[in-house]
């Protein structure tokens, strides 16, 4: 496989904290760590501009349990989409927020439709999707 050398321009304070981060998730060579932080901007980027396709997304919401009837909304969102749907997972992180995890399977039009249904909701305090594409 044949690379392409590159050369970029970072403010210090990002690079030492590239650099400490990758090294405690076990990267030896800083160019292996920037690779996958590429090879996941791209996935990410990719698959919301990308035309219909077919696969799995997990859906990861951080939210305020506390706001009035967002638990339900939550709820009656994802049966709204209950074909698409697969599991899910709720947490308590602390005694006002929890993370909910949302395992998708189907059309990404649906699921960046779903997506965005639940990020509108008030009291949403993080959103991020990972979407896998289903090889043909």
């Amino acid at each position: 496989m044949s690379v392409k050398r590159i050369s970029i321009s970072l403010p210090p304070t990002l690079l030492t904290l590239f650099d400490k981060i990758s090294a405690s998730m076990g990267y030896t060579e800083r160019s292996r760590a920037i690779q996958a932080a590429m090879r996941n901007f791209i996935s990410e980027f990719r698959w919301s501009e990308a035309p219909e396709s077919t696969g799995s997304a997990v859906i990861l919401l951080i939210y305020n349990h506390e706001v009035g009837g967002l638990d339900e909304r939550i709820t009656d969102i994802q049966h709204a989409f209950h074909t698409l749907v697969s599991s899910t997972l709720h947490i308590h992180l602390d005694e006002t927020r929890c993370l909910a995890v949302i395992v998708a399977r189907g059309s990404s039009v649906d699921i960046k439709k779903i997506s965005k249904k639940l990020a509108s909701l008030r009291g949403i305090l993080q959103l991020k999707v990972d979407y896998f594409e289903h090889s043909a």
